[in-house]
């Protein structure tokens, strides 16, 4: 990744964060991107102060608000030149029945697509002027879509959403490479840490549903993404729609989901 020009959106914390400091590390230029910018600042220079020699530009933006992604796109550019790879990180996500329609599950419903899809496309016709025509976007998406988990349904549909935008650019857009990286459960992430007072309720269910358990490491992951980020800036002439990661299951028992479930009845 030495000298690749690297934008991170969703970069305050989890994947998106760890992603930066990898890139960072392997010598990638890079802007770090994140509505939180104080805690940007902590991610980034109080805590892994040497990043900053290694040009992580924090920048504050709202990727759900157009004018703030425009501005990010042009300041990023500046700093930049262009970007060679686009990260889109943001995310959230949060448990919610679907019979629930009080005032705040709406606005839980809106959030959800606010920044997984709306926010995600913003950020694409932003950086489109910008970019390398041999470098890449990639976009996390979710395992989860296919599993049908209950409670989660407002989180996987939004990433099924996305997944069916990524589809769509890489149609309007045939000159540029869209990757859709599936990804399993990262752990530790705020994302996870955001599913709200449900989790209890959700966990048991999932057991009883035998959804697959276990998480990846986040480094770990970022580990590998960068370096198959790496891959796919070496291969200009090939396309990689798509990447997945999961952790292995051989390991983890069949209760994994009920087991953490008791464990937050009894807190």
């Amino acid at each position: 990744m030495e000298g690749k020009r690297v934008l991170v959106i969703g970069a305050s914390s989890g994947i998106g964060a760890a992603i930066a400091k990898e890139a960072s590390l392997d010598r990638a230029q890079v802007v770090v991107v994140a509505r939180r910018y104080r805690k940007l600042l902590e991610e980034f220079t109080v805590n892994n102060g040497p990043l900053i020699s290694m040009s992580a530009k924090p920048i504050e933006a709202d990727v759900t608000v157009a004018e703030d992604m425009m501005d990010m796109a042009m300041e990023a550019n500046e700093h930049l030149g262009g970007f060679d790879l686009v990260v889109y990180c943001a995310g959230f996500a949060r448990l919610l029945r679907l019979r629930d329609i009080d005032l705040d599950t709406m606005s839980n419903w809106q959030e959800l697509y606010g920044t997984n899809v709306v926010g995600a496309n913003l950020a694409t016709a932003a950086v489109l002027p910008y970019m390398n025509p041999d470098g890449a976007i990639a976009y996390l998406s979710s395992r989860t879509v296919d599993d049908r988990l209950a409670l989660l349904a407002p989180y996987t549909a939004s990433k099924a959403a996305l997944d069916q935008c990524i589809r769509t650019w890489r149609v309007e857009e045939p000159d540029y490479r869209f990757i859709r990286v599936v990804m399993g459960w990262t752990a530790p992430t705020e994302v996870a840490n955001r599913l709200g007072p449900l989790m209890g309720e959700a966990f048991g269910r999932w057991s009883e549903q035998g959804a697959p358990g276990g998480t990846i490491d986040t480094t770990d992951a970022a580990g590998a993404l960068v370096r198959h980020f790496s891959v796919v800036l070496d291969h200009p002439k090939i396309n990689f729609p798509e990447m997945n990661l999961d952790m292995r299951y051989s390991g983890t028992p069949a209760s994994y989901w009920g087991e953490i479930a008791e464990m937050m009845q009894g807190e």
